[in-house]
């Protein structure tokens, strides 16, 4: 394709997608804007480049994204293997922990597949590039999701913050038996930032702490973060405790209702969620789903386990959000190996 077309094409998704973050930033299609910005501004930049090299071989232009694009892949599965190591040596074998190492493998075997799905020739069988063509079709799809989710991510993140909140809430994220975690705490750390940059302003905005208690949990997560605040300086009338959730979800939900109950309608007031730095992309997503205006700040977490937090918070968007997208996918995807198979078999 001509360099110009897909170089416009590219400024033109980044302009969309520049725009549609502007205007609602927590909207989770944007993502896929802003990673078909980049993907066609360096396939614009590249086919330029290699045009001016060499103007007879535009081959060599999907050679050599194909060989780039297969050696990032390969790079980032092993840098999440490396990292899904890390973590479960550090924080023990668990399903969070491992979510790293089962993607970084994955990772490496799509170039295989999609190598595999694009040979030739008797030598190798119809079933088995039936195979290799549903994992690269299903690998390919993830990995365009997990890129716009992440970038999007990265994005908002880096959005300033806004002051004028009439509610401070704070989700709370587990305990250890009666005390607060050091994933807590630096929630809650970074909520008493936020709630004294809006006092210092002049304003009073409630202060809602949300979790249930566990069934390992001497107290509810809502009453030990309030007795954490309270030690840190923030007044008992200013907190309100939501005790009752146990997912994000319930934890918005639950906290709308208790602060209707308090006076404050959410579609209408200004509120300030704060979580952790992974997590504010689907919180956000969620807030804009249940009609809250919010903001959602993020509290830094150690660098070591954000990868696996991360791919956690991404598989849980896959399974709320984007199910018309999946079910699209998923009917297109049968739909052409169907027809592969009945061509394989009509060719044998």
């Amino acid at each position: 394709m001509d360099p110009a077309v897909l170089l416009v094409a590219g400024w033109a998704a980044a302009v969309v997608g520049a725009t549609r973050l502007g205007r609602e930033p927590r909207r989770l299609s944007t993502g896929f804007f802003l990673l078909a910005a980049v993907a066609l501004v360096l396939a614009g930049a590249g086919a330029a480049a290699a045009r001016l090299a060499d103007p007879s071989g535009p081959e060599s232009v999907s050679v050599l994204l194909g060989a780039l694009s297969s050696l990032g892949v390969i790079v980032v599965g092993l840098g999440l293997l490396t990292n899904g190591i890390t973590v479960a040596r550090r924080e023990g074998v668990r399903p969070i922990t491992m979510t790293p190492v089962v993607v970084g493998l994955g990772l490496l075997v799509l170039p295989l597949a999609a190598l595999l799905a694009l040979r030739r020739g008797p030598a190798v069988p119809h079933w088995l590039m039936l195979i290799a063509a549903t994992a690269t079709l299903v690998g390919i799809y993830l990995l365009g999701h997990l890129l716009a989710f992440a970038g999007h991510a990265v994005l908002y993140g880096k959005l300033p913050d806004a002051t004028g909140a009439d509610a401070v809430v704070v989700l709370g994220c587990g305990l250890n038996r009666n005390r607060v975690t050091p994933l807590l705490a630096a929630r809650l750390n970074r909520a008493i930032q936020v709630y004294r940059a809006e006092t210092a302003a002049g304003r009073t905005p409630v202060l809602v702490t949300s979790g249930g208690k566990g069934s390992d949990e001497a107290l509810s997560e809502a009453d030990a973060m309030a007795a954490y605040l309270v030690a840190a300086g923030v007044a008992e009338t200013s907190i309100l405790r939501e005790r009752r959730s146990r997912t994000t979800e319930e934890n918005l939900r639950n906290t709308v209702d208790l602060l209707h109950r308090y006076g404050i309608d959410t579609a209408e007031a200004r509120v300030t969620v704060v979580t952790s730095n992974f997590h504010v992309l689907r919180v956000a997503a969620l807030t804009r789903r249940l009609g809250i205006r919010a903001q959602v700040v993020g509290a830094r977490t150690a660098r070591y386990f954000i990868p696996a937090a991360f791919l956690r918070e991404f598989a849980a968007v896959l399974t709320t959000h984007y199910r018309r997208t999946h079910l699209a996918a998923a009917a297109a995807t049968v739909i052409a190996l169907a027809a592969a198979g009945v061509d394989a078999y009509f060719s044998v």
